[in-house]
């Protein structure tokens, strides 16, 4: 059957080539051109096409747009057209199934990834036979898009806490910046805080508050999995027999119910924290998929949560790089170690070129001793930072040691201490609190030594 194309792209020269040397093609037919964002969502409803191909549009964030696109409508195919110059951005394209082919687009390469995509427009021409007949359309089933759930009025906080580099403290960042958001108010009323550790196979989340693990991320994958079946089996389909990129169409049949989110976490009591934690077997994290990543995030979206904090791996899987665009601030954890910094930089580099916004971004040096190989000035120009820039730092003091190894935070020690005060001054800027609450005038300066960053600069 022949699959409808969906051309995203404002160069309307290159689209009209394009579109000329497809006309005559078996596998595909152009169901639309759009040249700007909102024409784009338009016509993905009203075409409905199979297959979406998205090019460039002008003062666009490439990668936040193709994102959102994916996480929008999960159970379609979509093609990257990269420069060369975006083709460094393709791993992650990937990593969110995106398939990346390099600009000129040529027709044999859409049309033969086309052919790897379940479904069609139905037209004439078709090309490919299958011993089964087709299946209804799982649209039949009545659908309750995110749109349509209820949000709270109040603003709602996505904060995404990421480190290229594992142990650098990530962990315990997320952890005291959950514990103090927890212990904060807007208007009066206590905030509402979910801390998610997305670090699927190897989470600590729950082990640095002394939690149990159970129930679990997984605990809910394996609820949606049952509801998924229950669809198919309704198409009078074996759920055996559905192949990968088919759940992901199966998945737009499900409705989000963000009241059952209570069932899947754990409270740790002594600061009112709610926390999703990862699975407790690692092998449970490998059945975790994408789509099922996408149903969680979007859940988590429309709960009555007012702040929900995610802590990462330190990778580029799907699972990190959603948490990246779920999120309205991201902080950026390293340690001041030339391995570290190298990492972050490197990364920087590959979002820059992704056009993901920067200014989304809060660097946060942990463990920051009195005497440390590198300033923090240095580091800000390695990271090519604007000089008024702020680079958080967290100080290495007796109290985090004890803190990490007791599962007691920091923020809920009594009395005052470097690390506490730095946190809350991280804390402070990813959520303004109100200002009648208790203000802490002390900054820790950091003395800084002779230059030695040439090091990383050769």
């Amino acid at each position: 059957m022949k699959k409808c194309l969906l051309i995203v792209d404002d160069d309307i020269e290159s689209v009209k080539v394009l579109q000329q040397r497809l006309a005559a093609s078996q596998r595909l037919v152009v169901g639309g051109h759009a040249t700007c964002v909102e024409e784009a969502w338009q016509m993905i409803q009203t075409a409905r096409p199979d297959v979406v191909l998205l090019g460039g549009i002008r003062d666009t964030e490439r990668g936040v747009l193709s994102q959102q696109f994916r996480l929008a409508y999960p159970h379609l195919s979509f093609i990257a057209a990269c420069s060369t110059q975006e083709l460094v951005w393709e791993p992650f394209f990937r990593n969110l199934g995106i398939w990346v082919i390099a600009k000129p687009v040529l027709p044999d390469q859409l049309e033969a990834l086309a052919m790897m995509t379940p479904g069609g427009t139905g037209g004439e021409g078709a090309i490919v036979q299958t011993q089964k007949p087709v299946q209804p359309a799982i649209t039949e089933i009545p659908v309750q898009p995110a749109s349509a759930l209820p949000v709270r009025a109040t603003p709602k906080h996505l904060i995404t806490v990421y480190g290229p580099k594992g142990g650098v403290g990530k962990t315990f960042i997320s952890r005291e910046l959950a514990i103090f958001f927890s212990m904060q108010k807007q208007e009066g009323q206590s905030l509402r805080v979910l801390a998610v550790d997305f670090n699927l196979d190897l989470g600590t989340f729950a082990t640095a508050l002394n939690l149990p693990r159970t129930p679990n991320l997984f605990t809910w994958v394996q609820d949606m999995d049952v509801q998924l079946q229950e669809v198919v089996k309704r198409h009078g389909r074996d759920p055996n027999t559905v192949r990968l990129e088919e759940w992901q169409d199966y998945v737009s049949a499900l409705p989000l119910s963000p009241q059952d989110i209570s069932k899947y976490i754990v409270r740790h009591n002594e600061s009112g924290l709610d926390v999703l934690t990862s699975p407790r077997d690692i092998r449970h994290s490998f059945e975790i998929k994408d789509y099922h990543l996408y149903l969680i995030l979007e859940t988590l979206k429309h709960s009555d949560y007012d702040v929900i904090l995610i802590d990462t791996a330190p990778d580029t899987t799907d699972a990190t790089i959603q948490a990246l665009f779920f999120a309205e601030q991201v902080v950026m954890v390293g340690n001041p170690v030339v391995d570290s910094i190298e990492n972050i930089q490197r990364l920087l580099k590959l979002l820059r070129e992704a056009e993901y916004p920067e200014e989304r971004i809060q660097m946060c040096m942990n463990r920051l001793q009195r005497k440390e190989m590198f300033t923090l000035d240095e580091i800000r120009a390695y990271f090519q930072l604007h000089p008024s820039r702020k680079i958080y730092s967290i100080p290495d003091d007796a109290e985090v040691k004890k803190s990490i190894n007791s599962g007691i935070p920091v923020m809920l020690h009594p009395g005052r201490s470097a690390a506490k005060e730095a946190i809350e001054t991280l804390g402070r800027a990813l959520l303004p609190i109100d200002a009648g609450m208790e203000k802490h005038a002390k900054q820790t300066k950091t003395k800084e030594r002779s230059s030695l960053f040439r090091w990383l600069w050769s």
